[in-house]
């Protein structure tokens, strides 16, 4: 691409509680003679944060908020995108990089309605809210091509505000506030790297470089306009002042008249032709020509020139590029709250200026939270967070950590969902435990999709339940768990067709429910148990699928659970549960609310029709079980016995429903063959919930002797 080329944004966005009402299912348990211990023991899930949150067990939900919910149709076409010449809106074009309507209002909708909360996500990560470039550039150098607007936040235009498409501040304040109210941390996609492309609707606005006359008549039809028509409105190389006026030479690298252009290293080359912020000098410069003009058109400029100068002051920070960034980012955390940054184009940065923005951030945070003492999250201790996307980093620590501040790096060797298929996923869970949370101060993000959605779309339970209990932290591109369909018509190049193939609607009239249930279910399970994300990894044996324990004992935190995926569906899988729990002790797979007791070292429950079992101690459901001989001859009394309910609903081989209580006994094997099995099923239900639970028993074949 030559030195003037727009071809696309510097990377593909990659891809967060009350529990859900559970449906019951049938699952089986082995009953045994053992003597049951009734004994709740339910260890705290909980961490440093007062609301039982901890970014070691995050899961982060990562939205695209134009492409998510539209909430306020008002602003849809702000700055007049997508508009003719006439302000009327265009159709019958190619949208695929347009704005779409999403905006801050349909996401706080979401929040209100529980769909995060019912999903068990415990952070929002927010593409860039600040406002972006006004007009468009173009989407490919093909003839006919495609406008393409900043719809993903990448091409920044102004931090101090936000971009009215998404919304106002207010809304932008309630979008934070709501999340708060709901346990959600909110995450904003942030660019330090670069600026946005110059676009001739955003040349002409502000009266930055040179414009031939007529552009209008090319521009306004939104097609039918490829690379060489746009650029040949443009003159890049002859008039130095005109170009001065944009964010000037001594902010920015770019290859137009006046300006160094980018280097050839990864700090200070531009990025697909992006113009690269100065970060890494130490000369002071001033408030840029194209900021001056906007903020006194807006009257604005008194009030942005203060507040800056008086970061600069009270910060002890001088007027560098990187300062003036690190004010304006860390303006979004005093001003809102804002819990963490994702930074995109991490290597692009010095890790110098990334660990000024953390220590900025970092007490921008504590000033809101002192200021704000009644808001919601105000009394939440952890610090600001920050996670980093690195192009193919994987799980290692590095200077990221160590001198960029990064609390999290984005883990690309993930993506696709490859290291968590069924064949590997017991090598991964044992290599990530080891080196992320063994270590306080390291943690990965892990995804499956965003880069390339395509490579996960082929078994979403199976790929779901291995991103969902993966350990450390990890990320939902936003339809992973409704299976979203990409954008049709749009080519896939391995990172999306540019990433627009990727970043369709948010599909909530088409959704897969069956998807969405199993990762509802998997996802509030993580979010209830810390050990999940930040505990050790025993692999155990079972019968079926890949089973394995997760302990959590640190500062007087305990919490442990056993997953059990990719077990053949609907299959009665037995899980030896090693030293996790002791005979005897009631346990609940949370996946359907069904309980088991362990008997030698081992307990029983059924798949279901994806495969998946999730055991937890008892949460105040009823606990069911029936005490026998698993295998006996002749008959046999067995004996009820129930906790946390006072009567169930009991019935033999699928017969007649009857009531029984605690220590009601029953005799079977009158009217069974020898060889057949038995089933006992009890319902019952409390204040908390329902639960159900069976017991088999079988009926053993007499010896020859016996029958003589």
């Amino acid at each position: 691409m030559n030195k003037h080329g727009m071809l696309k944004a510097t990377s593909v966005a990659i891809a967060l509680c009350t529990v859900m009402s559970s449906t019951t299912f049938a699952f089986s348990t082995v009953a045994s003679a053992a003597t049951v211990d009734t004994t709740e023991k339910v260890s705290a899930s909980t961490t440093k944060s007062k609301d039982n949150f901890s970014w070691d067990n995050a899961s982060v939900y990562f939205l695209l908020t134009d492409r998510f919910r539209n909430g306020n149709t008002s602003n849809d076409h702000s700055y007049n995108r997508g508009l003719d010449q006439s302000g009327k809106v265009l159709s019958n074009i190619d949208d695929r990089a347009t704005f779409h309507g999403g905006d801050f209002a349909g996401v706080t909708q979401s929040i209100e309605d529980g769909y995060f909360n019912n999903l068990g996500v415990n952070a929002i990560w927010i593409s860039a809210p600040y406002e972006q470039t006004h007009g468009y550039v173009v989407g490919s150098d093909g003839n006919p091509s495609y406008a393409h607007y900043s719809y993903h936040g990448y091409y920044v235009l102004d931090y101090t505000q936000t971009d009215a498409n998404f919304g106002t501040a207010e809304e932008f304040e309630t979008l934070v506030d709501t999340a708060h109210e709901h346990g959600i941390r909110v995450i904003m996609d942030i660019v330090m790297n670069h600026s946005g492309y110059n676009s001739l609707y955003d040349m002409a606005e502000y009266g930055y470089g040179t414009v031939a006359p007529g552009w209008e008549d090319a521009y306004y039809p939104h097609q039918n306009i490829n690379n060489k028509t746009y650029h040949s409105f443009i003159d890049y190389d002859t008039n130095a002042e005109d170009w001065a006026n944009w964010w000037g030479p001594d902010w920015i690298r770019c290859g137009v008249a006046g300006y160094t252009e980018g280097g050839g290293s990864d700090l200070t080359m531009s990025l697909a032709g992006l113009p690269d912020f100065k970060t890494e000098q130490a000369s002071t410069v001033g408030l840029p020509k194209i900021l001056q003009k906007k903020w006194s058109g807006e009257g604005r400029l008194d009030s942005e020139t203060a507040k800056i100068n008086n970061f600069f002051t009270k910060t002890g920070r001088s007027a560098t590029v990187s300062n003036y960034l690190a004010g304006w980012l860390s303006e979004w955390v005093r001003e809102y709250g804002v819990d963490g940054f994702r930074c995109d184009t991490a290597k692009h940065v010095e890790f110098a200026s990334w660990k000024n923005l953390k220590n900025a951030c970092v007490d921008a945070l504590k000033e809101w939270r002192a200021n704000n003492p009644d808001k919601p999250g105000a009394d939440w201790d952890e610090d600001f967070w920050m996670t980093g996307e690195c192009w193919d980093h994987g799980v290692n620590k590095d200077g990221y950590y160590t001198q960029g501040g990064f609390d999290s790096m984005i883990n690309f060797s993930t993506q696709g969902g490859g290291l968590l298929s069924a064949g590997r996923v017991k090598g991964t869970y044992d290599g990530f435990a080891k080196a992320i949370n063994n270590d306080d101060s390291f943690n990965v993000l892990s995804y499956v999709s965003s880069h390339d959605s395509v490579l996960a779309r082929g078994d979403l339970i199976g790929t779901g339940s291995g991103l969902l209990l993966c350990p450390g932290g990890i990320q939902i591109f936003y339809g992973d768990e409704t299976n979203r369909p990409m954008v049709a018509g749009v080519p896939n190049d391995g990172n999306g067709g540019a990433g627009h193939s990727l970043r369709s609607d948010m599909n909530w009239d088409s959704m897969d429910t069956n998807v969405l249930e199993h990762w509802q279910k998997v996802g509030v399970f993580r979010n209830n148990h810390i050990s999940v994300g930040a505990g050790s990894n025993t692999s155990l044996t079972s019968t079926s699928g890949y089973a394995f324990a997760r302990d959590y004992d640190k500062n007087g935190i305990t919490d442990k659970v056993i997953g059990c995926i990719y077990a053949n569906a609907n299959t009665d899988v037995t899980i030896n549960v090693g030293d996790t729990w002791s005979d005897g002790q009631y346990l609940v797979n949370a996946y359907d609310q069904s309980s088991a007791v362990v008997s030698n070292g081992k307990v029983t429950f059924n798949s279901g029709k994806n495969g998946t079992i999730l055991v937890e101690e008892p949460d105040g459901r009823p606990l069911m079980s029936v005490k026998g001989d698993a295998e006996f001859t002749g008959t046999q009394t067995v004996t009820v016995s129930l906790d946390k309910c006072e009567q169930a609903k009991c019935s033999i081989d699928g017969g007649n429903k009857f009531i029984v209580k605690d220590g009601d006994t029953i005799t079977i094997g009158n009217t069974a063959y020898d060889g057949d099995t038995i089933t006992i099923t009890l319902e019952a239900e409390n204040e908390i919930g329902s639960s159900e639970s069976k017991a088999t028993f079988k009926k053993k074949y007499r010896a020859a002797q016996q029958l003589l």
